[in-house]
């Protein structure tokens, strides 16, 4: 049987159609705040990315500085179906996600933001994380990778602990309760409002991932001093997707995701190393104070905080879900993730 050169190039046609990815007609909105910066890479690159590697099939079409929808209320945005993604942080709404926030429990042992990022990953397959945001209709989509929160205030500068006693400190969820073991008074404001509040002292100092946001809101201008070791967590925002349209979507679309996210951590981490060589020089040629803590001092202090604080979460928490399973869970992740990091 003769095999023409026009047989050959139909039976190379379906064999590529059969092999080739097929992507549906897909468009999302996914609800940000602020203005692209250091910890919006990794959405902005798979944003970009799968259009592109689609051919303009699959579009995420971001909104920033809350167009669609106030930050607090992006994890409801998601529930109601208003949009299909979001950015969301668990310190703006504690009480919704108390398991989620776990990961920003002060003082977490944690050698570095690249463990902190494994273990992130490993809990948003745990159990506990997935029924918690099943109950928004949610998944996670991606893991918004942040530094370590340090504080940056007005005033007088706090050298030694016992100066922390009394003062007002922007520092929401899990965070607030590493300021109440400082002394300080913690309260919760969202991220854009901390330069209008600061500026207007309702507030003395403002806890925030360093030093790329302090940054992004230019906070550096109406501060005074800011600390550079006291490493009191790591956030633990993440960017959510409904069920329904995580569900819609072809099996080539979300083999396209997982690929693209791991080019998108790595741009991330870049960028936050790059915020850190642009802007802290930034804050110290403006004048602002670089408060230091004994490192020893600063052990002992952790040694004596982290335990009952994370024996106060697992009785708040321990009703609604296994908290002390999954603390546990996490503390063990974390000998797991310095170690390879070592």
């Amino acid at each position: 049987m003769r095999f023409s050169i026009r047989m050959f190039a139909c039976a190379v046609g379906v064999s590529y159609a059969l092999a080739a990815p097929v992507f549906a007609n897909t468009v999302w909105n996914v609800s940000l705040w602020g203005s692209s910066r250091a910890v919006t890479v990794a959405i902005e690159h798979l944003a970009k990315e799968v259009e592109r590697r689609s051919d303009g099939a699959f579009q995420m079409v971001t909104h920033f500085g809350e167009a669609i929808s106030p930050a607090r209320e992006n994890i409801d945005g998601i529930s109601l179906a208003a949009f299909e993604a979001a950015h969301i942080c668990p310190s703006y709404h504690p009480g919704k996600t108390p398991a989620l926030l776990a990961l920003e429990l002060p003082f977490l042992p944690f050698d570095d933001i690249q463990a902190a990022h494994k273990v992130a990953l490993k809990s948003h397959s745990h159990p506990v994380i997935e029924r918690e945001l099943a109950q928004f209709n949610a998944r996670v989509l991606q893991h918004v990778i942040a530094p370590r929160y340090e504080f940056m205030g007005r005033g007088e500068p706090p050298r030694v602990f016992e100066a922390w006693d009394g003062k007002r400190v922007r520092a929401p969820g899990a965070i607030g309760d590493g300021v109440r073991a400082l002394g300080g008074r913690p309260t919760s404001v969202p991220a854009p409002e901390i330069y209008t509040s600061l500026e207007r002292r309702l507030f003395d100092a403002a806890a925030l991932p360093f030093s790329y946001t302090f940054a992004s809101y230019r906070i550096h201008e109406v501060s005074d001093w800011y600390t550079f070791n006291m490493n009191l967590a790591i956030p633990s925002c993440v960017i959510l997707v409904s069920l329904d349209a995580w569900a819609d979507l072809t099996d080539a679309e979300r083999a396209l995701i997982e690929e693209i996210n791991i080019e998108a951590y790595q741009l991330q981490f870049d960028a936050l190393a790059d915020a850190d060589t642009a802007w802290i020089p930034e804050f110290d040629a403006a004048g602002l104070e670089r408060v230091v803590y004994d490192p020893a001092i600063l052990e002992e202090f952790k040694a004596k905080t982290a335990q009952p604080l994370w024996d106060e979460w697992i009785k708040r928490n321990g009703r609604r879900f296994p908290a002390e399973e999954y603390l546990n869970f996490i503390l063990t992740e974390a000998a797991i993730a310095n170690a390879t990091d070592e």
